[in-house]
């Protein structure tokens, strides 16, 4: 068994809530209602149409079982710079 690794496409975003709703904290703010809740695809649709995030899901054996929101943040170091 080896982790795959991949962007979030809209199609995974009921089971990355579900995902976000399995955990002790996740189930008194999060949403797992069906349908899926309209300000989750809303905020997929900003985090996708923003350069500086990737929202990224690991795979194993083809269920989804962890994801990351990597959010590049620009800095005074490195003159000011955005080092991806």
């Amino acid at each position: 068994m080896k982790l795959q690794y991949r962007t979030a496409h809209r199609g995974d975003l009921t089971a990355l809530v579900s995902m976000l709703a399995n955990d002790p904290l996740g189930k008194t703010r999060e949403d797992n209602a069906t349908p899926i809740n309209p300000a989750y695809i809303e905020a997929f649709k900003a985090i996708n149409a923003d350069p500086n995030n990737d929202l990224l899901i690991a795979e194993l054996e083809g269920k989804i079982v962890g994801m990351l929101q990597l959010t590049y943040i620009p800095y005074l170091t490195h003159i000011g710079s955005c080092v991806a």
